[in-house]
């Protein structure tokens, strides 16, 4: 029943969001970076950026020549016997192989005492070590999480194409249900299916439409249904059995319902149906909370 629910579906079109507003949703194409990073060998401590050939015998006193901070450069080459001060993402310089952290040197105004040695490349966050631009970062269909918007935004996109939200209409029926806070009869109960069913699918990243409760009429029921036109998918809850005021399967056969099937085997659950309305899926369920709930869980979304 599932399977041919998501064969009856459509995929919807994508569009471009802000970045910020993309948390939750479903990427629609790959994202390949635009940029290297990091774009050039940075140090990844604070310290001196030196060349490790100087460093064999060790103490060492070298002569720092400038510094790199991040988001500057040093332009000179690093020769024998000399250091650049340099910070955490500041770029590695020329002629330097090697960043001594600032915990293992004693400075002494331009003279640097290195009191361990380090080998090439320590300390050194290499040119593209987190990505290459071109590179696939985020493959489509993809639920975009905090962590993907923050390497989505390192790879340098302000938008992202993302695939539409899903607009979801709910009707519930009964004459023997109404609105929480409502007034109510002594013989009706508080409806709680369709605030359950619109968080379920919020959660879930679509977009909820409440059309309402329709009583037990057949043209009333109709009339709250053509408020489902403009939406992708029509929820009932209610009147899918076999009583006599169950009347959703009948009324909107007779709009043009063409029903893809209806009852299922499984507890609780049995009276789902499915089926299309002039251009509209429609997922009918039962009306008992539970009931509705667990076929939300089994046939809407994976929808």
């Amino acid at each position: 029943a599932r399977q041919r629910i998501l064969r009856s579906l459509k995929t919807l079109p994508h569009e471009d969001v802000a970045i910020s507003e993309a948390l939750g949703r479903v990427l629609a194409q790959d994202i390949q970076a635009r940029r290297t990073q990091p774009p050039t060998d940075i140090s990844a401590m604070d310290g001196y950026a030196a060349r490790s050939s100087d460093l064999s015998n060790i103490p060492k006193t070298l002569k720092m020549i400038g510094e790199s901070p991040a988001g500057g450069s040093f332009g000179g080459t690093v020769g024998q016997n000399e250091t650049v001060r340099i910070f955490t993402g500041g770029p590695l310089p020329k002629g330097a192989d090697t960043v001594v952290i600032q915990e293992n040197t004693v400075p002494n105004g331009e003279l640097i005492s290195v009191k361990e040695s380090a080998r090439a490349g320590q300390y050194i966050r290499k040119a593209g070590l987190d990505f290459n631009e071109g590179e696939i970062g985020l493959r489509a269909g993809r639920i975009l999480s905090a962590r993907d918007i923050a390497l989505a935004a390192a790879m340098n996109f302000p938008w992202l194409p993302v695939y539409r939200k899903p607009r979801i209409s709910i009707l519930a029926t009964g004459d023997e249900i109404v609105r929480p806070g409502d007034p109510i009869g002594p013989n009706q109960i508080v409806s709680s299916n369709a605030i359950a069913l619109q968080a379920f699918i919020e959660v879930c990243g679509g977009f909820a439409v409440d059309l309402g409760i329709s009583p037990d009429k057949t043209d009333a029921l109709l009339q709250m249904a053509n408020g489902a036109r403009g939406t992708d998918l029509l929820i009932t809850t209610g009147g899918v059995s076999v009583g006599d005021h169950d009347l959703v399967h009948e009324a909107l056969h007779g709009a043009g319902l063409k029903v893809n099937f209806s009852k299922v085997a499984m507890r609780p659950g049995k009276p789902v149906m499915f089926g299309n309305l002039n251009g509209i899926p429609v997922l009918s369920l039962p009306g008992n909370p539970v009931s509705a709930l667990v076929c939300a869980l089994v046939f809407l979304y994976p929808a």
